[in-house]
């Protein structure tokens, strides 16, 4: 468990409207190691983004979490240089509580999915980022604006002790994005969530956001969990990799078995999907059919009513995870007795 950062068990998270209830996360388990990259991937609509906000406890109502743990492994340094661990269940922490909110943006930050919005228009950069860092340090409002200076600096923000003092409503995309990660790295959280940081960017300040972060969590020794939809991202900045598909994480691996031997046919679908350089006539391989309606989830696999490998068992049986090998899972029948299971299943 040294290894380990955040330990999610069985995340349920509901949402309750007056159309029905939306099961947009259904049963996470997911292991986020100290130091390393983990990539969330999936189409729209999966639950990515809500089960990362599940970290921060910030699911807002109608949402809730239903049930599932969420251990966060904090480590404190004692005075004789050693460290500690104090484990912490995120889930059962009151939202509006001190200790989570002694959290939220100091151990653990979050970069939000859009940068046009992500900060209010009504108060400067400065006075936003600063905010941050007079709430969890101790350091006096010169001090912070000194550190906040610094810190767009770092993030490669020009004359930022002009800019400090400019309107949200006045810098580009991409220099608010980057003035975003300079307030999430504000008090050097350990775990850094990046929500598809660069979906609203060109393509050169896209490299150059991805660039600035690999560096940074390389200076901050961060963990950075990175949520995206974009398989060249994943593979130029990820260790790891989760494939989520309608609230389940349906495969995880290292980066590279993901891309050399993808087990999951949804996974193998999203690698078939994206263009490549080589392409001239061949016609692009979309996944047939869409994520399905939120109120009318499939029985069986999720996956069944798009996957060109069903069979009839996919219709009733929920997968399983299965280990393929070391630090490889998939939830799919192909790889199960398939048998066994209904044999077993009907005598309970």
């Amino acid at each position: 468990m040294a290894d380990t950062l955040i330990d999610v068990k069985d995340l349920r998270i509901h949402f309750f409207t007056d159309e029905g209830v939306v099961r947009a996360v259904g049963g996470v388990d997911l292991a986020i190691t100290r130091g390393k990259t983990l990539a969330l991937v999936g189409e729209s609509g999966c639950g990515k983004s809500v089960a990362c906000r599940a970290l921060l406890n910030i699911v807002h109502r109608p949402g809730k979490i239903v049930s599932g743990e969420i251990i966060f492994h904090r480590m404190f340094h004692q005075s004789s240089g050693s460290g500690s661990d104090a484990s912490v269940d995120i889930a059962e922490l009151n939202p509006k509580g001190r200790e989570i909110r002694d959290i939220r943006g100091k151990e653990i930050a979050m970069i939000f999915q859009e940068p046009m919005t992500s900060f209010s228009s009504m108060y400067t950069i400065g006075n936003q980022i600063m905010e941050n860092i007079l709430l969890h340090t101790n350091l006096s409002k010169q001090e912070a604006r000194i550190l906040t200076i610094e810190l767009l600096d770092k993030v490669g923000i020009p004359k930022p002790s002009r800019l400090i003092d400019e309107y949200p409503f006045r810098l580009s995309g991409g220099m608010r994005q980057r003035a975003m990660i300079a307030m999430a790295l504000s008090c050097s959280p350990t775990l850094l969530i990046a929500d598809e940081p660069t979906t609203a960017l060109d393509v050169t300040t896209q490299a150059n956001i991805l660039d600035l972060m690999q560096n940074l969590q390389k200076q901050y020794e961060m963990t950075l969990l990175f949520i995206t939809h974009d398989l060249g991202v994943v593979a130029e900045i990820a260790d790891e990799v989760a494939v989520m598909y309608l609230g389940k994480i349906i495969e995880k691996s290292d980066v590279f078995t993901l891309f050399n031997s993808p087990a999951h046919p949804y996974t193998q679908a999203l690698l078939k999907s994206v263009p490549k350089i080589a392409m001239t006539r061949e016609a692009l391989d979309p996944i047939k059919g869409m994520v399905p309606n939120p109120y009318s989830r499939p029985s069986g696999c999720p996956f069944h009513p798009r996957c060109p490998k069903a069979f009839a068992a996919c219709k009733t049986i929920v997968p399983k995870t299965t280990s393929l090998g070391l630090h490889h899972t998939v939830q799919c029948l192909l790889y199960e007795d398939v048998t066994e299971r209904q044999a077993t299943e009907a005598l309970s």
